[in-house]
């Protein structure tokens, strides 16, 4: 499977190359792409956070940006402001439920830390309770590079995309990793050191960061749900080559 941006042998489905000439390794499809979609990704960036100023919408506005960076991965046309309103909207209820979900989560760890910490001061075995909540944090990153992206591209209900976000979590554990040290590790310095980072947390911090996800995580959701989904369904899959039967050579234009 995959690794970070294609250190692995998970193949990306996707518009092929030429004939023989050799794929370009997904280390250089990411930056290639990264650099050409800039301006846009900029754009995106200060759409997202304007769409995040009510802090209650961040879970929709994080689904509206994953289904405009899915384009941008699967070399779709994207119209971002009508597409990103459009996936905003269609989003709203399951991504506001996973945004307070994450939220409350996040203040539940803080206290959980703190609570536990100050106690293991006193008492060695509350380290091991510490440890344990450091592995669910981390498990629940993992989950959560996986949510957004299947919620704009499978229809699931809530607790499949739960309990489908948890299954990636252990099925793409190497490329998690590190998409946790190069996607979450910019995301926190980006936070950390501000105000110096100030301008590039407004401008590419969070497009950048889940175009990391959206770039590593679609392998996985398109080869474990998608696909099958248009197979199940016994529709032509968009993203397959399609065979195309061959025009004679030669017709028989007797009457």
């Amino acid at each position: 499977m995959a690794g970070f941006l294609g250190f692995g042998n998970f193949q990306k489905p996707g518009k092929g190359v030429k004939k023989n000439e050799p794929e370009k390794k997904r280390f250089f499809q990411f930056f290639e792409l990264f650099f050409r979609k800039l301006t846009k990704l900029i754009q995106l960036n200060l759409l997202y956070l304007l769409f995040c100023i009510p802090i209650i919408t961040i879970g929709p506005a994080t689904a509206a940006m994953m289904k405009i960076l899915r384009y941008y991965v699967e070399e779709k046309p994207v119209f971002m402001l009508s597409d990103f309103w459009a996936a905003f909207k269609e989003n709203f209820l399951q991504g506001l439920l996973i945004g307070i979900l994450q939220i409350v989560g996040i203040w539940a760890v803080y206290e959980a830390f703190l609570f536990y910490y100050t106690r293991a001061q006193l008492n060695g075995l509350y380290w091991i309770l510490i440890g344990l909540i450091i592995a669910i944090t981390i498990l629940s990153l993992f989950a959560g590079y996986y949510v957004y992206l299947m919620m704009v591209s499978v229809r699931l209900t809530f607790w499949q995309l739960i309990k489908n976000s948890y299954m990636f979590a252990f099925i793409g554990i190497r490329t998690n990793v590190l998409t946790l040290l190069f996607s979450t590790g910019f995301l926190v310095c980006s936070i950390l050191f501000i105000p110096y980072t100030i301008i590039v947390l407004l401008l590419i911090t969070f497009s950048f960061s889940n175009l990391i996800c959206a770039f590593n995580m679609r392998p996985y959701v398109y080869r474990y749900l998608m696909k099958p989904y248009y197979e199940y369904a016994g529709i032509p899959n968009p993203y397959e080559p399609q065979e195309q039967e061959e025009e004679p050579v030669f017709q028989d234009t007797t009457e």
